[in-house]
């Protein structure tokens, strides 16, 4: 493609500050990615060894590091603080970190912990090593319309979630989609990252900042009047280079592309079009709809024709062998809380391995069962998707029992990664260095015992009520602490832990 078509990025007027507070919810025992993503306490240097530095940019960098215990390689975003850094501008770092724990996707990079000194923010998260879909437009564009479905399906479905979140993205583009690995087809699996430039809306709200990068800005963002649609115009910008291999808007500089960005005037009818199909061209146009109040939803744009054509949600979810739907169905069946501090840990274990293969076929099968698309799995879905699997003849009370042990916040849905820990083979999780970090993880002074205030400072925004009855501290370490001191042991965590491989026997 030869040009650099995505490197520059408009950031005007003054910063919104977003109430964290918006994502707490009132709710019982509730395993919230609160709970399982914390700040961390130690220093950095005790935990990660820097491996090599992946970008950087003016304020921020990022590198490849690896976790000491596990030796997993995660990348580290560390966020400058400037001089003189207002309330607002810290405020707004705040919201990014807040905005990432929050959202519980498949197709949404996860975050797994965060440090602050008095110089910068490292944000530990997810390493996706096929790096981002903008080198691979660059070496490969243009893609076939099968890949081209496939990478565009797993960006929708990530925007679709975070809109029925509230939250708006604003800086959808290459450079912001990691690939983490391929399909039997070389078509990639991807993340979609980088939520610096994200906020929390109210629907109908217009939103004025300008803020995006000049390509993928949408004509009514600089217009400064615009909703969560001018995510969807990015997605149409980033549709038509992976089918063409070039911009629908060019220009020589920044102001030039914007121009032709707000003419909205973008070419279907030469060469390049020739063998594109009139579905994926129909998709373009209801993305790239300069009017935002005729574009379609993330939802609408899921259910187009183009996609069914492909059969892209059914290839991407894919599982090839029975056998692994079985066992994870069965895992479903077999799945009990043990305790609070058993399904804690294996909440944290789920989240800090996303990218292993048991965990991505419980994805799949998520996906599967997931028939809106919107990230979450209600009642009457789960009963859809499991009826044909399973053979009870009291099937409505089974679902609901499943449907209850898997709801683990009580908030009437499932959640992504609540199904997963149900679904998942629990063996992974019970090897010693995995179990050592995960008691590290409750361990915050490192002094090999999780005490009450360590167990406390881990729940204190969790342990509410349940069923009007308080759940106290106490009883969370007395449900793991067998020889009464009040402590729980290294061995005394190891033996919950390893109580989860036999839930199913």
């Amino acid at each position: 493609m030869g040009k650099n078509f995505s490197k520059k990025k408009i950031n005007k007027e003054n910063k919104e500050v977003i109430n964290s507070n918006a994502f707490l919810r009132a709710s019982t025992l509730a395993i919230s990615k609160k709970t399982i993503i914390n700040k961390g306490k130690s220093d950095l240097k005790n935990n990660y060894i820097i491996i090599k530095k992946l970008g950087e940019g003016a304020y921020s960098s990022v590198d490849l590091v690896q976790n000491i215990i596990t030796g997993e390689n995660c990348a580290m975003k560390t966020i400058k603080i400037k001089e003189n850094l207002s309330s607002k501008e810290e405020q707004e770092i705040i919201n990014e970190i807040f905005i990432i724990k929050s959202l519980d996707h498949p197709n949404i990079f996860k975050i797994f912990e965060f440090y602050k000194n008095n110089n910068e923010y490292n944000l530990i998260t997810e390493y996706c090593e096929g790096g981002d879909l903008y080198r691979e437009i660059i070496d490969k564009a243009p893609f076939s319309e099968e890949c081209c479905a496939y990478i565009l399906y797993q960006i929708l479905s990530a925007v679709n979630f975070c809109h029925k979140m509230n939250i708006l993205h604003r800086d959808l583009k290459p450079e912001n989609i990691l690939i983490t690995d391929r399909n039997d087809d070389n078509y990639p699996h991807i993340k979609v990252c980088d939520f610096g430039a994200s906020k929390i809306f109210e629907k109908g709200q217009v939103n004025k900042r300008i803020i995006g990068s000049s390509y993928y800005i949408a004509p009514e963002v600089i217009r400064k009047n615009y909703t969560e649609k001018c995510d969807l115009w990015s997605c149409g910008v980033i549709l038509y280079i992976m089918l063409i291999g070039k911009p629908p808007f060019g220009g020589d500089d920044d102001n030039e592309i914007i121009k032709n960005v707000v003419k909205g005037v973008y070419d279907i009818s030469g060469d390049d079009f020739d063998d594109i199909s009139r579905s994926a061209i129909d998709l373009i146009q209801k993305l790239l709809v300069k009017e935002q109040n005729l574009r379609i939803t993330a939802e609408e744009a899921l259910n187009h024709q183009w996609f069914k054509e492909h059969k892209t949600k059914d290839l991407y979810n894919q599982i090839e062998d029975e056998n692994i739907i079985n066992n994870l169905i069965n895992n479903i069946k077999a799945y009990k809380r043990d305790s609070a501090i058993q399904e804690t840990a294996l909440a944290f274990l789920v989240h800090n391995y996303p990218q292993i293969p048991d965990v991505i076929n419980a994805c799949k099968l998520f996906n599967q069962i997931d028939v809106d698309d919107d990230g979450r799995i209600n009642k009457d879905e789960l009963f859809k998707g499991l009826k044909n699997r399973l053979r009870d003849k009291n099937l409505k009370n089974e679902i609901n029992l499943i449907f209850k042990n898997l709801d683990m916040d009580g908030n009437g849905y499932i959640e992504c990664e609540e199904f997963v820990r149900a679904a998942v083979n629990k063996q992974f999780f019970v090897s010693d260095e995995v179990i050592q970090f995960a008691f590290n993880f409750f361990d915050k002074d490192k002094s090999g015992e999780i005490t009450i205030d360590e167990i406390k400072e881990v729940f204190e925004d969790s342990v509410v009520k349940k069923s009007k009855e308080d759940i106290s501290l106490k009883k969370i370490i007395q449900e793991v602490d067998k020889n009464g001191d009040g402590k729980i042991s290294y061995e005394e965590f190891a033996f919950v832990m390893k109580k989860l491989i036999a839930q199913k026997k």
